[in-house]
C-alpha cells in the first residue's frame, strides 16, 4: 500500500495495536531515563525513521506526535536533570515529510529539547546518527513498510549499541508468500522447508527465531515479538534490548493487550478460550502456551536448574511471560512441600532484586 494511500484514511485496527503498544513501551521506557534522580544517561535519543505524515485522515496521532506527547509529559524532569534530549525523525517521501514537520512542529516545546526532521533513505539516515546514539540512551522506532531494511548489518548494529531498545515493524506473512523469490533471499535467509513446516499463525514466532540466530552465542541480548493479524495477513514487533529490565517492560506492555498470552493481537493458537464466558471445564479456559510454560518452569525448579530467584524469574521473562506468573509457580510448589524459598519473590524490577536460593526437599 502506497504511503499516501496509507495515511489518507483512518488507521486500521491492526496499525492502532501496533501504536498503542508502542504508547505503552514508551511510556515505561521514558521513566527510566528521565525521572531518575540521579540519571546516569545525560544525553537521551528517541529515534523515529520510518516517520510518516504524523496522523492518518481522522487527526488521529501516529508515532512521532505519540513520541512528542509523552515528552512533552516530562519537561519538568528533563529541565531539573539537565538532560539533553534529541527526538529524530525521518520520512522520505517528500510530500509526507512537509505534512510531518507541519504536523509535529506545533506541538514540541523548543528549549527543553532538540527536535530534528530528515528527508533521507532509511540507511543513510540510520548511519548517519549511528555515532550519536553511540554515546546516548536510545529508544529506536523501525516502523518498516515490508521486510527489507533491517537487514542482517542493521540488526548487527542495533544489538551492539550499548543503553538501546528498539521495536521494529515487519510484514511477517511476506515471507510465505514470496519467501522463495531472489529478491526476498536479499533481505532474509529463511530457509523454505522452515517456512512450509510453519503454522501461518506462528509465521511471526519462525521470523524472531532468525533475528536470534544472528546474536553471537557470547552475547547477551533479549528479544520478544508481537504478532498482529490484518485482514488475512500476519504482521508482527520485534523488540530488542540489551537488558533484562527493558524485555521486562516490553512484556508488560504487551500483556495490557493481550490478556491471554501477551503475544498477539489475535487467537494466535486458534483455542477459542473466551474470558467473558469461559468454558465449565478449568483446563480448557487456560492457553496451552500457558500450560506448557507452568510445566516446564516447574520441571525446571525441581530438577535444580532453576535454584535461585534470578534464574526463575529471567527463564520466565525469556518464555514471554512475568514474574508474577513465576511467582505463583513457586507459591505453588512451596504449599506443596516441594521447595523453601530462601529468598524474596517481587513482581518487578527483578534486575535489582536481592539474589536468593530455591531449595528442594
Amino acid at each position: 500500500m502506497a504511503s499516501e494511500t496509507f495515511f489518507n484514511s483512518p488507521f486500521d485496527d491492526g496499525t492502532n495495536c501496533k501504536l498503542e503498544l508502542y504508547k505503552l513501551y514508551l511510556k515505561e521506557w521514558l521513566p527510566v531515563f528521565f525521572s531518575s534522580p540521579k540519571p546516569i544517561w545525560k544525553n537521551i535519543g528517541i529515534y523515529d525513521f520510518f516517520a510518516g505524515q504524523g496522523k492518518d485522515s481522522n487527526g488521529a496521532w501516529g508515532s512521532p506526535l505519540i513520541t512528542v506527547s509523552e515528552i512533552n509529559k516530562n519537561l519538568d524532569y528533563i529541565k531539573n536533570n539537565d538532560l539533553n534530549v534529541k527526538l529524530c525523525f525521518n520520512e522520505l517521501d517528500a510530500g509526507l515529510f512537509d505534512l510531518l514537520q507541519k504536523n509535529v512542529l506545533p506541538e514540541t516545546r523548543a528549549g527543553f529539547y532538540n527536535t530534528e526532521f530528515y528527508n533521507q533513505d532509511f540507511k543513510k539516515c540510520f548511519y548517519s546518527q549511528l555515532e550519536s546514539m553511540r554515546s546516548s540512551a536510545n529508544f529506536i522506532f523501525l516502523d518498516q513498510k515490508g521486510i527489507k531494511q533491517i537487514t542482517e548489518d542493521i540488526f548487527a548494529e542495533l544489538i551492539n549499541l550499548k543503553q538501546t531498545d528498539f521495536i521494529f515493524f515487519i510484514s511477517s506473512s511476506f515471507i510465505r508468500r514470496f519467501g522463495e523469490s531472489e529478491e526476498f533471499r536479499q533481505y532474509l535467509h529463511i530457509r523454505k522447508e522452515d517456512v512450509s513446516n510453519k503454522d501461518y499463525f506462528h509465521i511471526h514466532r519462525l521470523v524472531l527465531e532468525y533475528y536470534r540466530s544472528l546474536i553471537p552465542t557470547n552475547k547477551r541480548y533479549f528479544l520478544a515479538p508481537f504478532s498482529i493479524k490484518k485482514d488475512s495477513n500476519i504482521y508482527g514487533l520485534i523488540f530488542g534490548s540489551n537488558h533484562i529490565y527493558g524485555l521486562e517492560k516490553f512484556l508488560k506492555s504487551c500483556w495490557k493487550i493481550d490478556s491471554q498470552r501477551g503475544e498477539a493481537n489475535f487467537d494466535i493458537d486458534r483455542e477459542k478460550i473466551s474470558t467473558e464466558a469461559p468454558s465449565l471445564f478449568p483446563e480448557f479456559n487456560k492457553p496451552s502456551k500457558r500450560k506448557l510454560f507452568e510445566d516446564d518452569f516447574t520441571s525446571k525448579v525441581l530438577s535444580g536448574e532453576l535454584d535461585t530467584n534470578y534464574k526463575a524469574y529471567l527463564f520466565t521473562l525469556e518464555n514471554g511471560f512475568l514474574p508474577k506468573d513465576a511467582n505463583t509457580e513457586l507459591r505453588k510448589l512451596e504449599k506443596n512441600k516441594k521447595i523453601i524459598l530462601n529468598c524474596k519473590l517481587g513482581s518487578q524490577k527483578v534486575h535489582n532484586i536481592s539474589v536468593g536460593s530455591i531449595q528442594l526437599i
